[in-house]
């Protein structure tokens, strides 16, 4: 599918094949050896393993010294001097450094997501780290349950450009040759609404969105992890669909579903993920009793050693450490940028947002406006909401609000010493300009994101004053009815990681434009939307005139004008939708297909273009073909999900041919991989 811009192929296939040559089988099975933890180095029987060459990278590595010893043994004690990877997660490597997938989701800027990667990237080549398991590809699934962080919202589409945009940052140029370090792109897709052999659409939006992903990030080898795809549950088109990424010309990094596929034929079993801790002597006698065939076996250690050829590891042992990355100055922090592009205002009712300049007697309510560990990480570098508005010399005032609570960090059910703090915030709100009440987590089920005692407290603020805002922290936003109505202003600010205090501050006090918006719909318990996917607020006001639809040769073009009508300098996200009209996926919802960030000063106005081509209309059929189909469609331009100009169109015959390329019994390839 894809050849590596860092090294000619020719150079490297050769090298790989001479290298494969001289391997003997224990030397590959060795290279699909991880073990499960740095520190394992230290044990002599493991070393003894490591200089017989028969380890191919460690996982969380203890420490920088520690790697750059274990990698010298490997290149200058061993047979062929083959280098090691070393495995990471790096949000568990240096956590709280920036949003969660969720909340880089929300950011809708692929861009700022790659710059905040990559510097997280030289942080942890620093550590002797060359191998980052992420991103994680999630959609559905991990709305559902506890993982909800780590999903990148309701679309396949956007996931797919968040996962591009994290892995282009990972695997950033060091150098003219090679990218600074491996990507893990980890699939985690839901298909609990799909059916065998023919697939639901929400189940072939995955599917396109994996595969786009994987011939975007191709340009650098990505260890693609496809041992979740048993949420598949069979269906052809996925299985159809992911043969073809071991197919000759289609994806050519590593597999680590191939490896926990050896494990399982050699007989190995372990706790975690298939692919770590895999035996040398398990899979050797696996090859040599038939049941994993020389040639599997091959493939998989071939797939290895490109990696490592890529990253350049096979080059002079000082040419491998990592330079230290130094800020320009005037530069902006990528990962304070991406903090604030993460915080969603929701609503902005009587424009309280933002805090006027200099207006009086600022009140901040809550403990979590004090408190650190809501960005997601720990350490003294991490600013809360206080230290931000301190930062920015914004005078405020401070009461807790709700009684603290040792060790719970889920604020629930009323206690007793709540009614004397919620009575004190109270008497504060009266005396109060305005008032910011700062909560976080409030309960753990979805739909029902505040706790009695958080309701409470906000029933008693809002009465008290009502130029009272809510900001939001945690993963789950929410939008609570306080009194009968919802708040007149909420700021979800999220889990933005070590700089969210000075974000948040920033965004609070209009120094810094809102310019998030909501990854997926925020949903009442019993599943009623209460604010739609793509929503989210700006301090200007925007229209949005007329969609027109023009039919090309092989494209459709919509455009609106839109209109800044404000009295400040703004920007607005212009999102587009696309829907099926007839056929199977005329029930269905529509769905995202591109959107655009524009800014404008008061009264300015642009025309607002989109071109829909066989990229946005394409959609995999039975025999896992990726084809544009003639009908009719409903195209949607707007703001958000629901606030949207709305037409329809029908796509003749002759047009979806020439999309297709040629012909009606043509189709597009599959993204990503040879069609079948």
């Amino acid at each position: 599918m894809s050849q590596s811009p860092f090294i000619p192929a020719p150079e490297r296939v050769r090298f790989v094949e001479d290298l494969l040559d001289y391997m003997t089988l224990e030397e590959k099975a060795g290279q699909l050896v991880l073990l499960p933890d740095g520190s394992a180095g230290s044990d002599p029987t493991r070393i003894d393993q490591l200089r017989r060459g028969l380890v191919s990278g460690f996982v969380n590595p203890v420490g920088v010294m520690r790697t750059h010893q274990l990698q010298q043994i490997a290149i200058e004690e061993t047979r062929l001097g083959i280098p090691l990877l070393f495995a990471a997660e790096p949000a568990q490597v240096l956590p709280g450094r920036l949003p969660p997938p969720v909340g880089m989701a929300a950011s809708w800027d692929p861009e700022a997501v790659a710059a905040a990667e990559a510097a997280l990237a030289d942080e942890c080549l620093a550590l002797g780290i060359n191998w980052a398991f992420s991103p994680i590809l999630a959609t559905e699934s991990y709305l559902a349950d506890t993982g909800f962080e780590r999903s990148a919202g309701e679309s396949a589409w956007l996931a797919q450009q968040i996962a591009a945009g994290r892995i282009g940052g990972l695997q950033a140029q060091r150098t003219e040759y090679r990218p600074q370090m491996l990507a893990t792109l980890d699939l985690a897709f839901d298909d609990r609404t799909g059916r065998r052999g023919e697939g639901s659409l929400r189940e072939r939006e995955q599917l396109r969105a994996m595969l786009k992903t994987v011939e975007e990030a191709a340009p650098a080898t990505i260890g693609l992890d496809m041992t979740g795809q048993s949420r598949h549950n069979g269906t052809r088109i996925a299985n159809d669909a992911l043969k073809n990424l071991r197919r000759a010309g289609g994806f050519d990094g590593m597999l680590l579903a191939d490896w926990a596929q050896l494990a399982e034929k050699s007989g190995h079993h372990a706790d975690g993920p298939g692919f770590v801790g895999l035996s040398v002597e398990r899979l050797v006698a696996a090859v040599e009793d038939g049941r994993i065939g020389a040639s599997e076996l091959d493939e998989a250690v071939r797939r290895v050693l490109a990696a490592k050829f890529d990253l350049g590891l096979f080059r002079p042992s000082e040419d491998l450490a990592p330079a230290a990355s130094k800020p320009v100055r005037g530069r902006r922090d990528p990962a304070h940028d991406l903090a604030s592009k993460s915080i969603v205002l929701l609503r902005n009712q009587r424009g309280l947002l933002p805090l006027s300049p200099g207006g009086r007697d600022l009140l901040i309510v809550g403990s979590a406006a004090r408190d650190r560990s809501f960005a997601g990480g720990n350490g003294s570098d991490v600013a809360s909401v206080t230290d931000g508005l301190d930062a920015l010399g914004i005078a405020h005032k401070f009461v807790a609000g709700l009684a603290l609570r040792e060790g719970q960090p889920v604020i629930d059910r009323m206690i007793h010493a709540d009614r004397m703090a919620i009575g004190m915030a109270g008497e504060a709100a009266r005396r109060a300009g305005t008032v910011v009440a700062v909560l976080g987590q409030g309960s753990e089920r979805p739909g029902e994101p505040l706790g009695e005692a958080q309701t409470v407290l906000l029933e008693t603020l809002r009465a008290a004053n009502p130029r009272t805002v809510l900001v939001t922290l945690g993963s789950r936003p929410c939008d609570p009815d306080i009194g009968g109505e919802p708040m007149p202003c909420i700021l979800h600010a999220g889990m933005p990681g070590m700089h969210s205090g000075r974000a948040i501050a920033e965004v609070l006090s209009g120094r810094c434009e809102p310019s998030a918006r909501l990854p997926y719909a925020i949903r009442t318990r019993s599943g009623e939307v209460r604010l739609p996917f793509g929503h989210g607020l700006s301090y200007g006001e925007f229209t949005l005139g007329d969609l027109s639809l023009e039919l090309g040769a092989d494209r459709i073009l919509a455009s609106a004008r839109l209109r800044n009508i404000g009295d400040r300098a703004s920007e607005e996200m212009v999102q587009i939708y696309l829907r099926r009209l007839d056929g199977p996926d005329a029930s269905q919802e529509a769905v995202l297909r591109g959107f655009q960030r524009i800014a404008l000063e008061p009264g300015q106005s642009t025309q607002v273009s989109f071109e829909l081509a066989a990229e946005a209309l394409a959609q995999y059929d039975a025999r896992a073909r990726f084809t544009v189909e003639a009908g009719d469609y409903e195209v949607r331009l707007g703001f958000s999900a629901a606030r949207v100009r709305i037409r329809e169109i029908a796509l003749p015959q002759p047009v979806a041919d020439a999309m297709n390329g040629a012909g009606s019994s043509a189709a597009l390839p599959l993204p990503g991989a040879a069609n079948s």
